[in-house]
């Protein structure tokens, strides 16, 4: 019997068990959850050092594409990463995305992860407390931080302290930059290395700075 005979009703998935054959490819961790997830149809490829916990209430939206997990440049750069998806949170898949090592995302209970075509580098922290969208084309540098929260109240004040991060695309986020809560980042933009975002980017600015400023406009930028 043939393998696409042998597997019929896992159309889904039949590229990402192939690809979990690979010796680079924690064969376990990816055959477990391409199971469990959005009913055998979603294209998770998990490589060695990732902490991965879905809650059993946790949902999967596939939409297309396939995220990877782990990602590295060579065999010596494997650096633990970790992937939480909490109770009642969703994390949403709309095309092919790569985390590379060392990354730490956490989508905390209720809260939504939306992903489009695009990459984490090495060490990124991305902290969905409420909603985090990033479209596609979207590439996100070393060391950087996405934080949707202030985690707690300060003082008496009644204003929020959890609002939605919304990445839109083709947009660049440098080395070690931080965006937090209540950021829109517009299409074709840019964020500088170092850059703190702590107020909405227009579509194709160039910011940087702390608290980030625009620097330039009608910028252009490609991989």
């Amino acid at each position: 019997m043939s393998y696409t005979q042998l597997l019929p009703r896992y159309r889904g998935w039949k590229i990402p068990l192939f690809h979990a054959l690979r010796k680079d490819i924690n064969l376990l961790k990816t055959v477990f959850y391409n199971f469990r997830c959005a009913n055998y149809a979603c294209p998770v490829r998990v490589y060695p050092k990732v902490h991965l916990h879905i809650s059993p209430t946790a949902r999967i939206v596939h939409n297309g594409g396939r995220l990877n997990l782990g990602v590295r440049w060579n065999v010596e750069q494997y650096r633990r990463s970790e992937f939480l998806l909490r109770d009642n949170a969703t994390l949403e898949i709309n095309a092919d995305f790569d985390i590379y090592t060392g990354c730490q995302i956490v989508v905390d209970p209720g809260a939504k992860l939306s992903l489009g075509k695009g990459a984490m580098n090495h060490n990124v922290r991305v902290a969905a407390f409420k909603s985090i969208a990033i479209g596609h084309d979207v590439y996100i540098s070393e060391n950087a931080t996405l934080w949707d929260s202030d985690n707690h109240p300060i003082g008496a004040s009644s204003k929020k302290f959890t609002a939605p991060i919304t990445i839109g695309d083709n947009v660049l986020i440098g080395m070690n930059a931080t965006i937090l809560k209540g950021v829109t980042i517009g299409d074709g933009a840019v964020v500088a290395a170092h850059s703190l975002v702590i107020r909405s980017v227009p579509s194709k600015a160039l910011v940087g700075g702390v608290p980030a400023r625009v620097l330039r406009e009608n910028v252009t930028w490609s991989l």
